[in-house]
C-alpha cells in the first residue's frame, strides 16, 4: 500500500514526521491560517514542522512568523507545511527493507538514495521494488559514471555544470545552455553527437551531482537546475528527440533528482511546444519547472536562491557554473571514453583519437576506433517504441540527421522475415 499523508484525526504534536521531500522533523503545532497570516500566502490547515536539519530557506524561522509565534524551535529549523504534504516518518522502515531485499547491491548508497525511490512510487513497496530493480539491471546494463570523457567541443555547443553553491532547499545549483546563446541549434547538437551519446552524457552531468551530494553526506539532496534557452530556434524532430532522451534519462533512473527547474529567456513558440514536450515529464517533475521570460529571471529566482548565486546569463552576477568545471562534464582525460559494445563514440579531433587507440591496443577488449574505420550503427530505443537509428561518422563529418521508423515491422521485412529480437525492423 502507497503511504497516506497524515490528518488532522491522526496527527499528535511531538510525532516524528516527513514532508513530501522526504525530510524529517517532530511535529510542533497543527492549525488553520488564513492568507494574510501564512508565511507563503497560502489557506488552509497547516503542520508546524521542526526539521533535524537547519536550511536558508525564506520559509524557515524559529517558530516565529509575521510577529506570531506558533511554537519553539532552533533557527532556520521550522516551517509551516500544508496538510497534504506531511507523513508519519517511515524512511527508516523502508530502508530497512530497500537493504534487506536488495543487499550488495545498494551497500554503498546513502539512505536518501534509496528514499528517493520511494518518493518516487508514493512508499508503495511493489512498486518501489520494481523501479529499483529495473534500475539496477540498467546500471548493470549502461554503466553510468561521473567521470567519462566526451569531446571537448560540447563545451562550445553546450556548456554547463555546477556552481559549488545551492538555493535556499540545499538544492546544488546547476546550470546549462543548450545551443550556447544560439551557437549550436539543438537539432545541430543531435546530428553531431547522436542520441546514445547524449543519453550517456545526460547521466554523466548526474551522477556528477550524486557525487557531491554523497560529499555532502546528503544535506544537498537533490538539484536546482537552470536552463538557458536563448536564440533556440524553432522546434524540430531532432529536438523532441533530444528532450525525450533527457527526460527518459532522468525519470527512469533517477527520481526525486531535481528540486526545481528555472527555464530563462524562453521564447515564445517554447511556450506552446512545451504543450507537446510535457508528456514525456511526469506530473511531479512539471510542478517543478518554471518559466521565466527575457529579463524576469532574476525576480523569479530571488525567492529560491542568494542573489549572487543567480547566474549571469539570466541577469545575475555569477560565472561560478563556468569557473568550478569550465563548462565541462566528465573527465578532459580522452582515455576515459566509454568503450562498450553497441556504442559508438562521437567524432573526436586526431589527437583524441590517438591517444584513446593506445589505450585500446594495450587494454580494450573491445573494437578500436582506428580512424577511418567503418562505423556500426547504434540504436536508442525510445519509450514510446519509436527506433531511432544512428550511423555516426568519421571526425570530418557530422552524423546524419537520427531517422525516425515506426516500432512496426514494414511490409518489406513482414515479407522477407528479417526481424529484431525486440520486434523493431532490422
Amino acid at each position: 500500500m502507497a503511504a497516506t499523508h497524515l490528518t488532522f484525526d491522526d496527527a499528535k504534536v511531538g510525532m516524528r514526521v516527513q514532508d513530501y521531500w522526504g525530510c524529517c522533523g517532530t511535529l510542533r503545532w497543527m492549525g488553520k491560517l488564513e492568507k494574510n497570516n501564512s508565511p507563503n500566502k497560502e489557506t488552509g490547515k497547516f503542520f508546524g514542522i521542526e526539521y533535524d536539519d537547519e536550511s536558508d530557506n525564506p520559509l524557515r524561522s524559529n517558530g516565529t512568523w509575521n510577529g506570531c509565534k506558533y511554537f519553539e524551535c532552533g533557527p532556520r529549523k521550522g516551517r509551516l507545511v500544508k496538510v497534504g504534504q506531511v507523513y508519519a516518518e517511515i524512511n527508516t522502515e523502508r530502508v530497512a527493507m530497500l537493504r534487506e531485499r536488495f543487499g550488495e547491491r545498494v551497500a554503498t548508497w546513502h539512505d536518501f538514495e534509496l528514499v528517493k525511490f520511494c518518493i518516487a512510487r508514493q512508499f508503495d513497496m511493489e512498486k518501489v521494488y520494481e523501479m529499483l530493480e529495473r534500475h539496477l539491471q540498467w546500471r548493470g546494463r549502461f554503466q553510468p559514471c561521473a567521470d567519462e570523457y566526451f569531446p571537448q567541443t560540447i563545451r562550445e555547443d553546450y556548456p554547463c555544470g555546477y556552481t559549488g553553491t545551492t538555493d535556499y532547499d540545499e538544492n546544488l545549483i546547476y546550470c546549462e545552455r543548450p545551443g550556447n546563446a544560439g551557437h549550436c541549434q539543438p537539432s545541430e547538437f543531435v546530428r553531431k553527437y547522436t542520441l546514445p551519446v547524449i543519453a550517456r552524457w545526460h547521466a554523466c552531468a548526474i551522477e556528477m551531482g550524486i557525487a557531491r551530494m554523497r560529499a555532502t553526506n546528503y544535506r544537498s539532496k537533490r538539484v536546482c537546475c537552470i536552463v538557458d534557452l536563448l536564440n533556440v530556434k524553432a522546434m524540430s524532430r531532432s529536438m523532441i528527440g533530444f528532450a525525450q532522451t533527457l527526460a527518459t534519462v532522468e525519470q527512469d533512473n533517477y527520481p526525486e533528482n531535481l528540486g526545481c527547474v528555472f527555464i530563462v529567456n524562453c521564447p515564445m513558440f517554447f511556450c506552446f511546444a512545451w504543450k507537446l514536450l510535457k508528456i514525456f515529464i511526469d506530473e511531479r517533475t512539471n510542478k517543478k519547472i518554471n518559466f521565466c521570460a527575457p529579463n524576469k529571471a532574476v525576480e523569479a529566482m530571488l525567492p529560491v536562491m542568494r542573489k549572487e548565486d543567480i547566474p549571469n546569463f539570466c541577469g545575475g552576477t555569477s560565472n561560478k557554473w563556468m569557473e568550478t568545471a569550465n563548462g565541462i562534464i566528465g573527465s578532459t582525460n580522452p582515455k576515459k571514453v566509454y568503450r562498450g559494445e553497441d556504442y559508438s563514440p562521437p567524432s573526436m579531433t586526431s589527437e583524441e583519437l590517438n591517444e584513446t587507440q593506445l589505450r585500446a591496443d594495450s587494454e580494450s577488449p573491445h573494437r578500436s576506433l582506428r580512424e577511418g574505420e567503418a562505423p556500426t550503427t547504434t540504436r536508442f530505443i525510445a519509450p514510446d517504441a519509436v527506433s531511432l537509428s544512428f550511423t555516426p561518422t568519421s571526425s570530418s563529418k557530422s552524423p546524419e540527421e537520427p531517422k525516425m521508423t515506426s516500432g512496426a515491422q514494414s511490409s518489406s521485412d513482414t515479407a522477407s522475415g528479417k526481424k529484431r529480437k525486440n520486434g523493431l525492423p532490422k
